[in-house]
């Protein structure tokens, strides 16, 4: 078993990357800069949390060395709406945290580092032939803080990988939902499917609304297994450094819909679909109607998806029937 630094190890992923790889018999350290452990941790005596900050390369070093980590996942970053709002802090966090990251594990000599990009990096469906897209294809990326970043940190981690040998896995996310968070870009799609499991009127945003749409965004708890998958497997399994994170089989607005009616017939669901993506969707892919290839994440790196979308939709909805005081379905 390993010692393993989870940075952003309170945040939405991190919480569930942190489970997994504690009930795996991990130790894990939750790094975050104000670290907000959920409740169920209380009953797991292999995550500690410890205050923190990826701008500081000496805290770093020191909270590796006194924990004797040897592997690190990196969530720690700024989303797409904060970068946006405040473009010179998403550089400094999500690139030079990133950068803090890589020096801290080679001077130290961490096993394994994984870290999270982002299929945004890919940018418009009008770029590829056939609105299909792998690791093959050469990312288009969109001119927006956030994009620039992660592809920044993708060209940064290649250096690393082959000037110095670190082991270094990129795990570019197509995308997760589910509680935890109910504002920005995919917080508005959570908070459709809480307000829809908890019996109030529930309107399906316009950016998740094409019919078009090729989502293979993974439930928050799936995605936290990734990253446990991706800390942990083998390295003769790693044919890459990289690769597109998601679910096997894409999913759009109404295939949706129809996993939460099953569940809960007399929803209040206002559900339009439209005939092209939103100006802020067309870029993303998923929403815009690319479709990005995730199988060698299955296939090569040997994952095993956990739960469908049915599934999915079945816990978030009893989750926040839950906290609502409700019965679970």
């Amino acid at each position: 078993m390993a010692n393993i630094l989870v940075t952003g190890g309170t945040g939405q992923i991190g919480t569930y990357a942190c489970l997994d790889l504690a009930q795996q018999g991990n130790s894990v350290i939750a790094f975050d800069f104000k670290p907000n452990p959920p409740s169920p941790w209380s009953l797991m005596e292999k995550i500690q949390t410890q205050a923190g900050d990826v701008l500081d390369l000496k805290e770093l070093l020191n909270v590796i060395k006194t924990r004797e980590v040897t592997h690190v996942v990196h969530l720690a970053a700024l989303l797409v709406f904060e970068s946006k709002q405040n473009p010179a802090r998403a550089i400094n966090v999500n690139c030079l945290g990133f950068a803090n990251v890589l020096e801290a594990a080679r001077l130290l000599d961490i096993s394994r580092v994984v870290f999270a990009s982002s299929v945004a990096v890919y940018g418009s469906p009008n770029f590829y032939p056939g609105n299909r897209v792998s690791e093959e294809d050469f990312p288009h990326c969109p001119n927006d803080p956030y994009s620039a970043t992660k592809f920044l940190n993708e060209s940064i981690g290649e250096f690393y990988r082959n000037t110095y040998g670190l082991d270094i896995l990129c795990m570019r996310v197509a995308g997760a939902w589910g509680p935890g968070r109910y504002s920005g870009y995919t917080g508005q799609f959570n908070d459709f499917l809480r307000r829809a499991a908890i019996g109030e009127q529930a309107v399906l945003p316009e950016d998740f609304a094409f019919s078009g749409s090729k989502l293979r965004w993974l439930y928050v708890k799936e995605m936290g297994s990734c990253f446990s998958y991706g800390a942990v497997v083998e390295k003769s399994k790693a044919k890459r450094g990289l690769y597109n994170v998601g679910s096997r089989e894409p999913f759009n607005s109404g295939d949706l819909v129809r996993a939460i009616t099953g569940f809960l017939p007399d929803a209040k669901i206002n559900f339009e679909e439209r005939d092209k993506p939103t100006k802020l969707s067309l870029e993303i892919p998923g929403p815009s109607g690319l479709d990005v290839d995730c199988s060698r994440f299955h296939d090569e790196l040997g994952y095993r998806e956990r739960l469908g979308l049915k599934e999915s939709v079945k816990d978030m909805i009893n989750y926040e029937r839950k906290v609502a005081g409700l019965s679970s379905i």
